[in-house]
């Protein structure tokens, strides 16, 4: 691929092999090429970007920490305002968010990255001297792997870093055309199926609309739903392609490091429990998972007790948001069992709904809710 400046060469020993070029593994890629560090980026898909699965949209702010504030053509909109519906409820707070097309903007991260694609990982051997990754292509030697491959989290539980499945939030979405709404504005619409519709404005015609819900023992078709929930709020888009995709929205996984490996982005249970956002921490999270494992290299340590410090970095950069996440997610899941989610986005203040879900900042009034939660064990699906 135009990307790529990888030659097959398997059996070959790397000092890092980042697994899934997603954007935490992008940008983990992104950092090493910064370095005299031998690294070979791998992933099953055969070009990078697609399939799409997500909403698209990401924090201005974190964004433009990691690349400036510059006009790129992949950014296709930025929103001013994100409006929350609940029945007869409508709140609205300030944040600047980017609308990306998020297909150019992981093909522009993978430029001249050493990026292996169609290569899917099929096992992780960890040997006293070595990691052994194996894959579709044959068997690829490492002294450290970085594993940030999405929701596959059969490697997790084999290294007992994961006792428990994670609660999954499953999505589906397309772009549509012609919705009608102020292109300065994200739309998020809750109901009370565990789960909220976004509508995310590309432009004034186009816009990246999906939902979102959490997997119960009630079947649920997503595709149904969403177009049940456009007719319920008059939307009368058109959808002119389609996307699937599934998050882990309980929180991050216990231990996000081993012997030889670190574990990012959603591979990690790294985003946002309560709304499924994740492009921000993927990216804050490959990054420091890339300079933990740069420091590695140069001292020649790779035990987890070395690479320990790459949970307190990513704890110490986003850790508040990571609980904030989860409290957000118990509280709206016992409020829907309560038959209480009217309140539960009445009641806060607009200074709350922001500390809440953008400056990952829990109230107290939340926190305090969140405990007699816990203790009623109603946080539970």
């Amino acid at each position: 691929m135009w990307y790529s400046r990888h030659s097959d060469d398997t059996m070959k020993q790397y000092d890092i092999i980042i697994i899934g070029a997603g954007p935490a593994g992008l940008m983990a890629a992104r950092t090493l090429e910064k370095t005299k560090i031998d690294y070979l980026l791998i992933d099953g898909k055969k070009r990078l970007g697609y399939p799409l699965k997500c909403g698209e949209g990401v924090y201005a702010e974190a964004f433009e920490g990691f690349f400036g504030k510059k006009k790129y053509s992949f950014i296709r909109n930025r929103v001013k305002f994100h409006k929350i519906f609940y029945k007869d409820v409508e709140r609205i707070f300030a944040a600047d968010y980017y609308q990306l097309d998020r297909p150019r903007w992981e093909q522009w991260m993978g430029k001249g990255l050493n990026v292996l694609l169609d290569c899917r990982m099929e096992d992780i051997i960890i040997k006293r001297d070595v990691a052994e990754v194996h894959t579709a292509k044959g068997i690829f030697l490492a002294k450290l792997v970085i594993l940030s491959c999405g929701c596959n989290f059969n490697m997790q539980k084999k290294f007992g870093l994961l006792k428990k499945n994670p609660i999954i939030s499953i999505a589906y979405g397309g772009i549509f055309k012609d919705h009608g709404l102020p292109k300065d504005t994200f739309y998020y619409y809750f109901d009370d199926y565990y789960g909220y519709m976004w509508i995310f404005p590309k432009s004034s015609t186009l816009a990246n609309i999906g939902i979102g819900y959490f997997k119960t023992k009630k079947k649920i078709n997503p595709k149904k739903l969403l177009f049940k929930l456009l007719k319920k709020y008059g939307i009368k888009a058109n959808q002119i392609s389609e996307y699937g995709g599934i998050a882990p929205c309980s929180g991050p996984i216990e231990k996000t490091f081993f012997d030889r490996m670190l574990i990012c982005g959603d591979s990690a249970g790294l985003l946002y429990a309560g709304t499924g956002e994740g492009i921000k921490f993927a990216l804050k999270s490959g990054k420091i998972a890339a300079e933990v494992a740069i420091k590695a290299v140069e001292k020649n340590q790779f035990d987890e007790k070395f690479l320990k410090m790459y949970e307190k970095s990513w704890k110490k950069s986003f850790g508040k948001d990571m609980e904030a996440g989860k409290i957000f997610f118990d509280i709206m899941i016992a409020a829907a069992k309560m038959g209480r989610v009217k309140e539960l986005f009445k009641t806060p203040t607009d200074k709350e709904l922001r500390q809440f879900i953008i400056e990952g900042k829990t109230p107290l009034r939340a926190k305090i809710a969140w405990k007699i939660v816990k203790k009623a064990g109603m946080d539970r699906l």
